[in-house]
């Protein structure tokens, strides 16, 4: 009897290492790595999503994470609506947009990266990091920006403080506010910590083509006056 029933029991004990063997090792991770487009605009079951292999993620209305959003190696991310309940990541030469949503902790950005801010509520801190560029110009940080090693921002918009130009280079601030009008009129009044040899540029706000053609139009019929009155003068 004992020699029949031990390979029934070996038998088992095989298929459950088998089982064993299929379950994901992190199993609230979503990890969309095939090159395509994916448009996030339900409650994605897993906590974080992490975003590789040239992969494009657009998080729209509706769409919502419940812990981190990642972007890796060259992927893109672009969040216009939903939610991220904690950090927004872009790591290794990955591309992060921001145009609207929220994120409840930080934007962080390392690597190489690049992110763009033009809209959004962040709950948290923005980082730079490792090389990476950042550029805002709309949206609302919660907290303060933190700069280390060789990563540049900039912010375009309207501050009477400061002016123009670079706002800090190296180890040069330790918790300075910046005030001021962001450039899509949103106000600006954040603590910057400038470490290493990071940078911080203030840039004027980019006209819209519009205001570029009545500028034009202006110059022109200027220059029209200006020419009549020389053309009128030398007649008399």
């Amino acid at each position: 009897m004992q020699r029949s029933f031990q390979p029934a029991m070996t038998a088992i004990v095989l298929s459950a290492a088998m089982l064993l063997a299929c379950v994901p090792a992190s199993a609230d991770v979503l990890t969309l790595n095939n090159g395509a487009t994916h448009d996030l605009n339900y409650a994605v079951a897993e906590d974080n999503v992490w975003v590789t292999g040239t992969t494009t993620v657009n998080v729209l209305t509706g769409g919502s994470i419940f812990d981190d959003l990642r972007a890796w190696d060259n992927s893109t991310v672009t969040v216009s609506g939903g939610s991220i309940w904690d950090d927004l990541d872009a790591w290794d030469d990955s591309t992060v947009n921001v145009t609207g949503g929220t994120i409840g902790d930080d934007l962080e950005a390392w690597n190489d990266s690049t992110v763009t801010v033009s809209g959004g509520t962040f709950g948290g801190i923005l980082h730079a990091r490792d090389n990476s560029t950042t550029n805002v110009s709309g949206g609302t940080i919660g907290s303060y920006l933190e700069l280390y090693e060789d990563s540049e921002v900039t912010i375009f918009g309207t501050f009477d403080i400061f002016g123009y130009g670079d706002y800090g280079v190296g180890n040069w601030t330790n918790g300075t506010t910046l005030t001021g009008t962001l450039e899509d009129g949103t106000p600006f009044n954040n603590d910057v910590h400038i470490y290493d040899s990071a940078t911080v540029t203030l840039a004027a706000p980019v006209p819209e083509p519009s205001s570029l053609v009545l500028g034009a139009i202006g110059a022109l019929g200027l220059f029209g006056y200006s020419r009549r009155r020389r053309q009128t003068s030398a007649a008399a």
